[in-house]
């Protein structure tokens, strides 16, 4: 779960600094990229508390990431395909996790389904609408 809430932080600041926004914007970009899908099936299915506000480590770990990687993002061009890998990764464990979540709550099998999809894809559609862009998943 911490690889892959690194590894979406890490895109978020990526994203981020091709937008030249501030430390407290790639912050703020990287928690809700690494943190947002869990958060939004969480609320879907009313569970709480949510995982960063039981769990508030998870915000310092994702503004750690973000902020690393703005450090050494003229690096990062070397590293891309073990951070694609490291992406993928943190796709895989998010659905996974997100559909382990519905089952312990005794969730209808399309339920179990959909709170894996969101919980994989919302931080990173959150991610491309606060940076005003389509949405990869929307892209043909």
């Amino acid at each position: 779960y911490i690889v892959a809430i690194v590894a979406e932080a890490m895109t978020a600041a990526l994203a981020a600094g091709r937008r030249e926004v501030d430390w407290g914007g790639v912050c703020l970009l990287g928690s809700v990229t690494a943190l947002g899908g869990g958060s939004g099936r969480d609320v879907l299915l009313g569970r709480h508390p949510l995982s960063w506000v039981q769990h508030p480590e998870y915000l310092l770990i994702t503004c750690g990431a973000a902020l690393a990687t703005i450090m050494v993002a003229r690096y990062m061009r070397h590293l891309r395909y073990v951070f694609l890998f490291l992406d993928s990764v943190g796709l895989v464990v998010f659905t996974v996790i997100g559909c382990n979540v519905a089952m312990s709550l005794d969730m209808p099998v399309v339920v179990v389904i959909a709170a894996g999809m969101i919980t994989g894809i919302g931080g990173g559609v959150l991610r491309d609408v606060l940076c005003a862009d389509l949405p990869l998943l929307f892209r043909a």
